[in-house]
This record gives C-alpha cells, sequence and structure tokens, in this order.
C-alpha cells in the first residue's frame, strides 16, 4: 500500500486513547516497522504553549529500546488536560 503513493501520511496517537495511560500501544510502531517508513515525533506542549517537531525515528525492530527512545522526545511535555499527562 505505502510503495504504491509518491506521498502517503498517517497520524496517530501513540497512547491510542485521551485518558491517562501507564503505557503507550505499539501499532503505530508496527505500522512504520512493516511499512519501512519513518516515526515524526510531534508535540503540543500546553505548558509552554509550542509545538515541536523531532527528527524522523526509523523503527529498527527493538520495540521496548526504539519505544523508550521515543518517549524521552515527550519527557517534561504538558498536555492540554495535564491530569491525563
Amino acid at each position: 500500500m505505502f510503495e504504491d503513493h509518491d506521498t502517503f501520511r498517517l497520524a496517530l496517537s501513540p497512547e491510542g486513547t485521551r485518558k491517562k495511560v501507564d503505557h503507550w500501544k505499539t501499532g503505530f510502531y508496527y505500522i512504520a516497522l512493516k511499512a519501512q517508513v519513518p516515526i515524526l515525533p510531534i508535540t503540543m506542549d500546553f505548558g509552554k504553549k509550542e509545538h515541536r517537531i523531532g527528527r524522523p525515528f526509523y523503527p529498527t525492530g527493538d520495540c521496548e529500546r526504539d519505544l523508550r527512545q521515543l518517549q524521552l522526545f515527550f519527557k517534561n511535555v504538558e498536555g492540554k488536560f495535564p491530569e491525563r499527562s
């Protein structure tokens, strides 16, 4: 599917919900891994009133290690509803 298009964008929230979660779901990771496309981390920090766009991250296949690295990008980011962050 991805190789049939010059451009294909898919935006997903790794936590998979608007509720507070203890861990991220991994579907977004495996979609990117299988499609051989990067994950582009983007934050919306409501505390600082800024957005940040990270560097494209290519999954290595080591999900646990890769997720730890991606989560560092989101450290100290305040969501719109901090009690759910």
